[in-house]
């Protein structure tokens, strides 16, 4: 039983690591060079609420399964004390709470500031813009903490 929760937990990480290294790394850029502004907004619209959904359930997934597999391996009470799962758990949450605010909030504070065609773009919406690829690094950098608090567990056999 443990190993499959290890491997449902892996397959959600997977998805939620990716996909924070995949917007600053590949997608942003090229929706920059691609798409012309107007219809740029439309499409990180339409991938936000998509991506947006996958995120969700492979975040379900590390949490139940991250739950059950510290029980199982640690019992919940590891949890309280300082420790590197502690740690991993604290990042986690810092990466869901920015997940939220760069796949929820920050989407609809561009919609809402989305210039008019043919309309230049207000400096408000270019300061949303470049809040969003600012917390699209944090993310990504984010998960690389966690995948490396992975590497310390898997190394320290726990």
């Amino acid at each position: 039983m443990l190993a499959i929760l290890f491997w449902f937990h892996l397959i959600g990480i997977s998805m939620w690591v990716g996909a924070s290294f995949l917007m600053p790394l590949v997608i942003v850029p090229s929706v920059q060079a691609a798409i012309d502004p107007p219809a740029r907004l439309k499409f990180m619209l339409a991938l936000a609420d998509r991506l947006l959904r996958w995120i969700l359930l492979s975040i379900a997934v590390v949490v139940i399964t991250g739950i059950l597999q510290t029980d199982r391996v640690y019992g919940l009470a590891y949890l309280l004390g300082v420790n590197v799962l502690a740690i991993k758990v604290v990042v986690a949450v810092l990466m869901i709470l920015n997940g939220f605010f760069l796949g929820y909030v920050l989407p609809r504070r561009l919609a809402a500031r989305a210039p008019a065609p043919g309309s230049p773009p207000s400096p408000e919406f270019l300061r949303v813009q470049r809040t969003q690829i600012r917390h699209a690094w944090i993310q990504a950098g984010l998960g690389v903490v966690v995948l490396l608090l992975v590497g310390i567990l898997t190394a320290r056999g726990q």
